[in-house]
């Protein structure tokens, strides 16, 4: 299973972004299936391109349901420890 990370982008040259993770990691991705992609956009890169131009309300919303289903996975760890 994959999923998909949010980041934030850097820099575009061309057809290549530098994004910058939510944890901290700088790297290249690939701009062509979102051509309109400039800097300081929020977008969710998979596979080394962005897949989506996404905000910034939608990136909490994004975290706050990974820190949900964190939580879900950790209630039910404890349930059968």
């Amino acid at each position: 299973m994959c999923l998909p990370l949010i980041a934030q982008v850097q820099s575009v040259t061309g057809s290549i972004a530098e994004i910058k993770l939510l944890e901290g990691q700088v790297t290249t991705v690939n701009t062509t299936l979102a051509p309109d992609v400039k800097e300081d956009d929020y977008v969710i890169v998979d596979r080394g391109l962005i897949v989506e131009i996404v905000s910034a309300e939608q990136v909490q919303e994004m975290l706050q349901f990974y820190q949900e289903l964190t939580d879900m996975y950790a209630m039910e760890d404890a349930a059968h420890a």
